[in-house]
């Protein structure tokens, strides 16, 4: 489970205000959580903003920041 807190939805929601500036922010616009091999060193996690989820994706709101994972 992933919980965003108010202080950290705050800040997403002014970066992704940021990452769409001059344009429309897109009422799917949230935050992806995503994992890669890393090879040796294990696991790699990370976070971007995306403009939508993808068809498969897990997808869950917290603190109004809509969040997608990738299922695998």
């Amino acid at each position: 489970m992933v919980i965003i807190t108010p202080k950290a939805a705050e800040k997403l929601k002014g970066l992704i205000a940021e990452e769409n500036k001059g344009t429309n922010i897109p009422q799917t616009a949230g935050l992806r959580l995503y994992v890669q091999g890393g090879g040796c060193s294990g696991f790699q996690y990370g976070l971007l903003i995306e403009k939508e989820a993808n068809e498969t994706d897990e997808k869950f709101e917290s603190n109004g920041i809509k969040v997608f994972i990738d299922p695998i």
